[in-house]
C-alpha cells in the first residue's frame, strides 16, 4: 500500500512540477515578446489619434480646466509625436493638479526626450512623492541617472526599490536589462553613463 501511495505522489509532484516549469515558460514568453501581438492594436493610427486630439480640443473649450481632459489630449499629441504641444498641455494639466503622478510623469517623458535630464528627473522624483504607487517614475529616474547622468549607484538603488513595488513583467523585464547592462560596464570598467560600442 504504501508503494502506491509514493507512486500516486510522485505522479502529484510530476504534474505539478510540469505546471510550474510550463507557467515559468509562459512568463518568460511575456517578459521577452510583451505577449501576442497585441502592441500593433495599441498603436493608435494617426487619424484616429488627429480625430480625437480634433474632439479632446473641442472639450477642452466647454471645460478648459478639466484635467482628464488635458490628460487624455497631452497623451494624443505624445502619441502624434508633437511633443511641443504635449509639452504645452502637459504644463497647463499641471497647473490645475499640480502633484497628479501621471501629469508629472509625463512632463518628466517630454523633459527626457528634449535632453533637460535634471527637469526630467525633478518631475519623475515629485511624481513618485505624491504617489509611491507610481514605479515608472523610479524606472524613469534609474534610466536618467545610468544613462544619463553616470551615476551608476545612484540608478541600481532606484532599479531595487523599483523592483521590490512588484511592477509590471514588461517593466520588470527593463529593469532587470538595465541592472545586467550597468553590472556589465562596471565590471567592464566602463565610466557609468557610456554606451557600449
Amino acid at each position: 500500500m504504501e508503494m502506491i501511495a509514493t507512486r500516486r505522489e510522485i505522479i502529484v509532484r510530476g504534474f505539478f512540477w510540469a505546471l510550474l516549469v510550463s507557467v515559468s515558460l509562459l512568463t518568460l514568453y511575456f517578459l521577452l515578446t510583451g505577449g501576442p501581438d497585441k502592441r500593433q492594436a495599441v498603436q493608435p493610427k494617426p487619424a484616429d489619434v488627429q480625430q480625437q486630439i480634433s474632439l479632446l480640443q473641442a472639450a477642452l473649450k466647454e471645460k478648459p480646466n478639466d484635467l482628464r481632459t488635458l490628460v487624455s489630449l497631452g497623451d494624443s499629441y505624445l502619441n502624434a509625436s508633437n511633443i511641443r504641444e504635449a509639452y504645452r498641455i502637459f504644463l497647463r494639466a499641471e497647473k490645475v493638479a499640480p502633484k497628479d503622478s501621471h501629469v508629472l510623469n509625463d512632463l518628466g517623458s517630454i523633459y527626457q526626450q528634449i535632453g533637460r535630464y535634471d527637469q526630467a528627473l525633478n518631475s519623475y522624483q515629485r511624481a513618485y512623492q505624491s504617489d509611491p504607487g507610481h514605479g515608472s517614475s523610479l524606472l524613469n529616474m534609474a534610466l536618467i541617472y545610468s544613462r544619463n547622468k553616470g551615476d551608476n549607484d545612484k540608478a541600481l538603488v532606484l532599479l531595487q526599490k523599483f523592483l521590490a513595488g512588484n511592477p509590471e513583467p514588461q517593466s520588470v523585464a527593463t529593469a532587470q536589462q538595465e541592472i545586467a547592462r550597468i553590472k556589465q560596464a562596471l565590471q567592464g570598467g566602463r565610466p557609468s553613463g557610456d554606451a557600449p560600442n
